[in-house]
């Protein structure tokens, strides 16, 4: 008797898996990950539309660049201080002057001397070859990666 018990409660537990596996279990409805895709695409294409893409300016004619070396040439005929290299590109134009010591200050004061002494006062014409070019000036004694920097713009 034991052993037809043993097969009933068997043949139960077989019955029950199989009416288990034929009632159709709910399939996930996949709008959830449509959404998080579509959210992300939507995102990244707002955030493309809103990247601002840089000014294009025309290339600095000869005349301009000869204009701008001119300017800051002269600002060191007299002194120690000398225009070691002026560096154009599309956007940008950096000027880097060398002094034969570091300078005695530090920090803001540093900055606002440099800008003071080194950046084209707003009226003048070299202004209209720099445009809305980034102007930056570089200060350094021995090495240009150990300088100090102040921008005119």
């Amino acid at each position: 008797m034991s052993e037809s018990l043993k097969h009933a409660q068997w043949a139960k537990s077989v019955e029950r898996k199989h009416r288990q596996s034929k009632v159709k279990k709910a399939k996930k409805s996949p709008r959830p990950i449509y959404a998080a895709l579509a959210s992300i695409l939507l995102s990244a294409g707002l955030y493309y539309a809103s990247y601002e893409k840089p000014i294009e300016y025309p290339p600095l004619s000869e005349a301009a660049k000869q204009r701008i070396s001119q300017f800051f040439a002269k600002q060191f005929l007299m002194g120690q201080w000398r225009l070691n290299q002026i560096k154009y590109s599309t956007n940008a134009i950096q000027v880097y002057v060398q002094t034969p010591t570091a300078i005695a200050l530090e920090g803001e004061a540093l900055s606002q001397y440099l800008h003071y002494a080194l950046c084209p006062n707003p009226s003048k014409r070299i202004w209209q070859d720099i445009q809305a070019r980034e102007l930056s000036v570089y200060v350094f004694s021995h090495s240009i990666r150990k300088g100090e920097r102040t921008m005119c713009n």
